[in-house]
């Protein structure tokens, strides 16, 4: 889950720093809340500088987040056809398999996916990191019917 997300800094990104944080919280949440962020061009920079569904993201941020995380990738690599799912899967094993948390947030658009559900918000234009924070809340305790494997792209 980590490697994807800290892969898409330097392939992505664009930016001069990386950042990796991490927090266990053992006692009341039970739960290891790890913070990877960047700042580089945003997820929204990284479509247009690739020049990718400029037709669907237009200018708007938010839809530029939504299709990353729904697996539409900025590479143009037409014999990887399993590119533009790092994201999506890491998403789906940690709030369907682990019953984590997701959250992301880059320009001024804020994603959330857990187990109540998603949402993609627009923010207030004061409110704009210029790169891209993703905070995973992963439980210490792993439901007794997880497997990685049913997450693994073949």
């Amino acid at each position: 889950m980590l490697g994807e997300l800290i892969c898409n800094i330097s392939q992505h990104s664009d930016g001069k720093y990386g950042y990796i944080f991490s927090q266990c919280l053992s006692h009341k949440e039970k739960c290891i809340n790890i913070c990877i962020a960047d700042d580089g061009i945003s997820v929204f920079g990284s479509y247009v500088k690739a020049r990718r569904y400029l037709d669907i993201i237009d200018s708007n941020e938010m839809e530029a987040l939504r299709l990353a995380n729904e697996g539409y990738s900025t590479k143009d690599l037409p014999e990887s056809e399993n590119r533009g799912f790092g994201i999506s899967t890491t998403k789906r094993m940690l709030v369907e398999g682990l019953k984590g948390d997701f959250f992301m947030l880059s320009g001024s658009a804020f994603h959330r996916h857990d187990v109540n559900g998603s949402d993609y918000v627009k923010l207030p234009d004061m409110m704009n990191w210029m790169g891209t924070i993703v905070l995973m809340r992963i439980p210490i305790d792993v439901p007794q019917n997880f497997n990685y494997m049913e997450y693994v792209i073949r």
